[in-house]
């Protein structure tokens, strides 16, 4: 069974931006926040798959359902109006094979490899369902806000699939653009904004210092008290400091024609794809996470917090410079250098190698120092 932990809200969004990739329009939604216990890559392939079918055989308004059950599970709910998908063809549709991004696999071997099935029922207002149950679910425990992040799944990494030249490139040819950024809280879902963007660039593994970005940005929102003890930004900093639309194109600008570096990518990269239509730019460089890559070099059942890392390599991070957007981008990149080399002496060589071998991780690691906040 897939041992992978995932954000019930994640997996709807994730759902929700697969989906409109082929312009297949979705409404996704949880009734109680959940985290969920099941291999995300493949159960989102798998429902984009059959909702793509549903929709070719004239479905329409389609939504996506989680629930919790009381066995302690959760029940995923596939819903449209339009006619009620019978069992048979619902079969032949499980049998064909499935790109998950690291083998070819059936919606049968993924229902299989998840210990669960899936079978149509009829919905409310002549609605047509099909239901999916996850064996192993629990309530999100709100995690104390101590400016530790909670780690997120950035499906695009798993799924995405850069240029052909791009994936034959060894890795020490490529141009990298490594980022953070510091947020007036950790819910972007919930209206948590930038405040600070920080990048700096790195070329034949060294770190270019006369090219970086760092720039404060107004969060159009009040910046908490608690956010600020973390990273020490306040509300009169940002005052006349630009929007994250001016701010974002800059980036975005910065890192044309680069790999993107993160730690834990999918939480900075996140805020900014929410703003991409007012930055007028779409993120879609390749990208490299420094905890997928830790999990490469060090093996999964490491510590991949950004310290941890840095402390087994030898990187000193001030406390100053600690949770701020510059400091931490210059940690990450540091790291990022350092574990690169690993890679490649462990024949790692191209960035089609490493994308690869993130894969096999299927998730980004939560950091060990909260497990149970995910």
């Amino acid at each position: 069974m897939a041992d992978g932990s995932v954000r019930g809200s994640e997996l709807c969004d994730a759902l929700r931006a697969q989906l409109a990739q082929g312009d297949t329009a979705l409404t996704a939604d949880v009734v109680e926040p959940l985290v969920l216990t099941l291999d995300a890559v493949q159960i989102i392939t798998l429902i984009a798959h059959i909702a793509r079918l549903v929709t070719q055989d004239g479905g329409r308004a389609l939504s996506f359902l989680i629930s919790r059950e009381e066995d302690g599970g959760a029940m995923l709910a596939l819903g449209w109006s339009g006619a009620p998908l019978s069992v048979d063809r619902l079969e032949t549709w499980l049998t064909q094979p499935l790109d998950v991004g690291l083998a070819d696999m059936t919606g049968r071997d993924i229902l299989a490899a998840h210990g669960t099935d899936i079978w149509p029922e009829f919905g409310r207002a002549s609605r047509a369902v099909l239901k999916l149950p996850i064996r192993s679910a629990r309530p999100v425990r709100r995690a104390p806000v101590d400016g530790r992040r909670t780690v997120s799944y950035d499906f695009d990494l798993l799924a995405h699939r850069p240029s052909k030249e791009v994936m034959e490139t060894p890795l020490s040819h490529l141009t990298y653009v490594v980022f953070d950024t510091e947020t007036t809280g950790l819910l972007p879902s919930q209206g948590d904004e930038i405040c600070q963007i920080a990048a700096l660039r790195v070329v034949n593994g060294k770190v270019r210092n006369t090219e970086t970005l760092d720039a404060l940005v107004n969060p159009g929102r009040p910046i908490p008290a608690s956010a600020t003890e973390v990273h020490h930004i306040t509300n009169a900093m940002v005052k006349d400091a630009p929007s994250i639309d001016v701010v974002g194109r800059q980036l975005h600008s910065f890192a044309r024609g680069a790999v993107l570096v993160a730690h834990n990518a999918p939480f900075d990269l996140e805020f900014l794809r929410r703003h991409e239509a007012g930055i007028g730019a779409t993120f879609n460089n390749p990208v490299l996470d420094t905890v997928l890559l830790s999990a490469i070099v060090f093996g999964q059942s490491q510590e991949h917090t950004l310290d941890a890392i840095s402390a087994r390599l030898g990187v000193k991070i001030p406390p100053e410079a600690r949770h701020t957007a510059m400091g931490d981008t210059v940690a990450t990149a540091q790291v990022f250098i350092k574990m690169l080399r690993m890679a490649e002496e462990r024949g790692i060589v191209t960035f089609g190698d490493a994308l690869t071998e993130m894969r096999k991780h299927k998730r980004l690691l939560q950091d060990a120092n909260q497990p149970e906040n995910a």
